[in-house]
């Protein structure tokens, strides 16, 4: 699909919509930057800078203890897709 699948959806820093657009993870770098590691169905994989002064406190806080917050792991990205494509169906009707 090219464009939202509801009203007053936001695209994606990449310009499309989620489910087709699902986060695999947000990273800290070693130089400090926070990172958003996109997967997109048109794109492939993206990253995208974060500013952690708009983030919430606390995955701020987790990126930097941890190093990596987890989204949707690779292998399930299609399931989660295909679940959240049917729930956003439904809402339709």
């Amino acid at each position: 699909m090219s464009g939202p699948y509801f009203e007053g959806q936001q695209p994606s820093p990449c310009g499309h919509y989620y489910p087709d657009v699902l986060r695999l993870r947000d990273e800290k770098r070693p130089d400090g930057t926070f990172v958003r590691i996109l997967h997109c169905t048109q794109c492939g994989e993206r990253e995208f800078p974060l500013d952690p002064e708009t983030l919430d406190p606390s995955l701020v806080k987790k990126l930097n203890r941890k190093g990596v917050v987890a989204g949707v792991r690779e292998e399930k990205l299609a399931g989660v897709r295909r679940k959240e494509l049917k729930r956003l169906s439904s809402r339709r009707r």
